[in-house]
């Protein structure tokens, strides 16, 4: 077993003991746990590209229930033991690191679970699983508020104090797959320009409810740190909102295997401000004044151009 493995399989006894409450520990006579394993969990290739956007997914753990019932979130690959036998519903939920956070995991609750609904249970005995999840139709979980996938003219536009825009790119390190040829650039030389860019479209579908959760969604691949951040317009002034710094992707790779995935909360922003007008999403570079203080170390390699990619970027939400 791997070093992942069997902290998944401490964690999954952990929770079995602590819900031992809402299910049998054993069933019968079973003495011996029934395993799953899973190496994997990808979001299905064959979604709507021109509904949802690219398929590309970065899914770190498993959320699984058996008979409605929670079993554990499990760090992925794991191999995890069930303290059951014979057929049983099983649900896996894709899980994401919020943020990009090791320490803030949800699952992801855009994607539906693959649920197996008479999985048979061996004791003493693993199953292996490959579940392949696909987002909520349209308006039953999931809407779709924004994309942007370069393939067109790009809707991210530069603001009035940045130094360079952000141009469609492709070849050699652009994001590349079926759908997808163009990702979006911004290249600076090695001095202390900056860059911010931000959405042309204007974002109000958090009024009249009672809140939302949404996130971005966004495949990178950069050299240098950049902040994503929203925009709020209210009492006639755009304030920016810097949420979460993006680390360098890392470079042991050539560029196109680079790319990173992440997944943005931006719904407390919108949900703690709803007397704006709108909100725009935004990118930058700038590292500076506040930010300093708010996130420490700036980071500007001196020897080679920063750059940053980008490519599938979709905010999705959900009414509360």
């Amino acid at each position: 077993m791997t070093r992942n493995s069997i902290f998944s399989v401490m964690l999954g006894l952990l929770f079995l003991a602590m819900t031992a409450t809402s299910c049998n520990k054993f069933e019968g006579s079973q003495t011996v746990p029934s395993y799953i394993h899973i190496e994997s969990i990808e979001v299905d290739s064959l979604t709507d590209y021109f509904v949802y956007g690219a398929p590309s997914s970065k899914i770190t753990d498993a959320w699984v229930y058996v008979d409605d019932n929670p079993i554990g979130a499990f760090e992925l690959p794991s191999t995890f033991p069930i303290l059951k036998k014979g057929p049983h519903k099983v649900a896996i939920y894709g899980g994401i690191k919020v943020n990009g956070i090791g320490a803030s995991r949800d699952d992801y609750p855009f994607y539906m679970p693959r649920i197996y609904q008479n999985l048979n249970l061996v004791e003493d005995s693993i199953v292996n699983l490959s579940p392949v999840l696909s987002y909520y139709p349209i308006g039953e979980g999931v809407n779709v508020a924004w994309m942007e996938d370069f393939e067109n003219t790009s809707s991210m536009l530069p603001t009035a104090t940045s130094d360079t825009s952000m141009v469609r790119f492709t070849g050699n390190g652009a994001w590349h797959s079926a759908n997808s040829f163009f990702s979006g650039k911004v290249e600076l030389p090695p001095d202390t320009m900056d860059f911010t860019v931000a959405t042309a479209d204007e974002f109000d579908f958090y009024k009249g409810t009672n809140g939302v959760y949404c996130l971005l969604e966004m495949d990178y691949c950069c050299n240098d740190t950049f902040f994503v951040g929203v925009q709020c317009y209210k009492n006639y002034q755009l304030e920016s909102m810097p949420l979460v710094k993006v680390t360098p992707t890392d470079k042991q790779h050539d560029r196109p295997q680079r790319w990173n995935k992440i997944y943005i909360n931006i719904g407390p922003t919108m949900n703690n401000n709803v007397t704006a007008n709108y909100f725009k999403v935004y990118l930058t570079s700038d590292l500076t004044t506040d930010q300093d203080i708010l996130y420490g170390n700036i980071y500007h390699p001196i020897n080679e151009p920063r750059y940053y990619y980008f490519d599938n970027l979709k905010l999705l939400y959900r009414n509360l």
